[in-house]
């Protein structure tokens, strides 16, 4: 990452972003340890030209970049406090960032002001990942449901998801990625049949209009994402698909306590007269 005399700053890695929130945590990042606000942070991603970076997906990305991230703006952060301590009449460990100003001795110079003591070509810092990325985080779903013995039909009415993520980094986007898995747990379960030609092998449903994904009126009445809380002690981990996980199961499990299923398994297979095999 680079900080200018103009005040810019910027924050760079080769790594891509596949909806994994990876533009939005390093410049949240870098902006806290810097005392500014998100928009005062630029990032550039996804070119090899900035170096390697590791790839984005896995559940890894955050919990192996975010690290990284940290490690550099602390670096640009003890970089700038040496040269615009003199000017404060303080020492380096003595400067405050806070509220895009920078402070020390009694004296506070504005971000810019502040920026304008650096050296000519402005101050980088550089970082690499380190941590071990630990996956072995506890999830768990929970279900009710109600079944009508007479038609079948199942409709989800409550569903609470616990996740282990760690640190989160973005609070809202975790317990929004938590809710997107208990919604793809309902169709997994209950809607997403796939529907076979025996004969030829192929998916004969294979396109939205007949196969069922979870919609509007199959959202249950309430739905809680539950996160650890935001201790700072803790390590990052990637939420990612874990959360799609647990939910199936939970449904299936619901509807076995409420119902019964035999053996308890909700699985069934049947092949009519045109060589179609259902399976649910």
């Amino acid at each position: 990452m680079g900080v200018s005399r103009d005040g810019s700053v910027t924050v760079s890695c080769g790594t891509q972003d596949l909806g994994t929130g990876t533009r939005t945590y390093m410049v949240a990042i870098v902006a806290e340890e810097l005392g500014l606000e998100m928009a005062d942070v630029n990032e550039k991603i996804g070119d090899t030209r900035l170096g390697d970076a590791n790839f984005s997906g896995g559940s890894s990305t955050a919990g192996s970049l975010s690290p990284a991230v940290k490690d550099a703006a602390m670096n640009a952060r003890a970089e700038i406090a040496k040269a615009v301590a003199p000017v404060l009449g303080a020492k380096p460990e003595e400067v405050v960032f806070a509220d895009r100003k920078i402070s020390a001795n009694g004296k506070t110079l504005d971000w810019k002001q502040a920026c304008a003591a650096l050296p000519s070509a402005g101050i980088s810092a550089r970082a690499s990942g380190s941590r071990p990325i630990d996956g072995r985080r506890a999830r768990a779903c929970f279900a009710e449901v109600e079944v009508d013995t007479e038609t079948g039909h199942v409709q989800v009415l409550r569903m609470i998801a616990v996740q282990d993520c760690g640190l989160p980094l973005n609070r809202l986007a975790v317990e929004s990625q938590i809710n997107g898995g208990m919604v793809q747990g309902i169709g997994m379960a209950l809607l997403e049949g796939r529907v076979m030609d025996a004969r030829l092998g192929v998916m004969v449903n294979s396109s939205f209009m007949d196969y069922k994904i979870p919609g509007c009126l199959e959202m249950p009445r309430e739905m809680l994402p539950l996160i650890d809380d935001d201790d700072p002690r803790q390590q990052v981990v990637g939420v990612g698909e874990p959360p799609s996980i647990p939910p199936a199961a939970a449904i299936a499990n619901a509807v076995f306590n409420a119902c019964g299923c035999g053996s308890g398994s909700c699985r069934s297979s049947r092949q009519n007269s045109h060589g179609f095999e259902s399976e649910t």
